[in-house]
């Protein structure tokens, strides 16, 4: 969609959200440099299973939510959880958003929203935001070419392909009641609050669809690595009162940048 002024944007506020519903989002962009370096992605199995010439196993992240994007939108925490327990089957694991039968590389086996805390992912800010994660099955039959990239930790960018349910516009402005109320709701949990600031509006996204996540050389949200599995789905009785994840570790011993 072209790009408009605030101006433009307040006085089309409805044609703006109409328009932005009715189109499919792909979350890319040309280049981001990470907060955190290049990201975390290390070698791992999955919910038990074991890796093999021909299948491996990964967590990827499609988005992390309260981050604003080259979209100028802000995915608020839970955006994906309606789409997610109607039609988690139908999610798909591709490459470059392209909606081919040759573009599958994996099969989920889990898509689901997980808290995680703004510091693990390497941003200096306090409280937590939420991430989408989806642990796969790679398969070499499917694209060898890209089974062969995770399994070199060469793919560390991953985007959703989305399509906007519900969104509001968010201003810094007192004169425009409505939408400085939804900025106020929300600037303060946004990770990089400073863009937000430098723009003077975003769209607050509650709800979207999701149809599939892809590997991509960069999107437009750029907190979502490949990581390794077992780190977010072990969790048993005696760990819940700890930290899930011990992204300290992973830091220290994966030499990010």
């Amino acid at each position: 969609m072209e790009q408009l002024s605030l101006k433009e944007i307040l006085a089309n506020k409805s044609e703006v959200i109409r328009l932005k519903k009715a189109q499919v989002k792909f979350t890319d962009a040309l280049k981001y440099s990470l907060p955190h370096g290049e990201g975390i992605t290390v070698k791992a199995d999955a919910n038990g299973n074991s890796d093999t010439n021909d299948i491996i196993y990964r967590t990827v992240v499609g988005n992390t939510y309260l981050w604003m994007d080259s979209h100028d939108d802000v995915h608020i925490n839970g955006i994906f959880t309606k789409s997610i327990n109607e039609n988690e089957k139908s999610i798909l694991h591709l490459h470059d958003h392209l909606y081919r039968l040759t573009a599958k590389v994996g099969s989920p086996q889990k898509v689901y929203e997980k808290e995680i805390n703004w510091t693990d992912l390497g941003v200096a800010k306090a409280g937590f935001t939420t991430a989408l994660l989806m642990d796969t099955a790679i398969k070499k039959g499917l694209n060898n070419q890209i089974f062969e990239m995770y399994k070199d930790n060469e793919i560390n960018q991953h985007s959703v392909g989305m399509s906007y349910v519900k969104l509001a516009l968010a201003v810094n402005d007192q004169k425009e009641k409505e939408e400085f109320n939804t900025w106020n709701k929300y600037i303060n949990l946004i990770g990089n609050q400073d863009k937000a600031l430098s723009k003077g509006y975003f769209w607050a996204v509650t709800e979207a669809k999701l149809f599939e996540i892809s590997a991509v050389i960069a999107g437009s949200n750029e907190l979502t690595p490949t990581l390794q599995p077992k780190l977010f789905i072990e969790e048993t009785v005696a760990e819940k009162s700890q930290p899930a994840i011990d992204y300290k570790f992973l830091i220290n011993n994966f030499k990010l940048k």
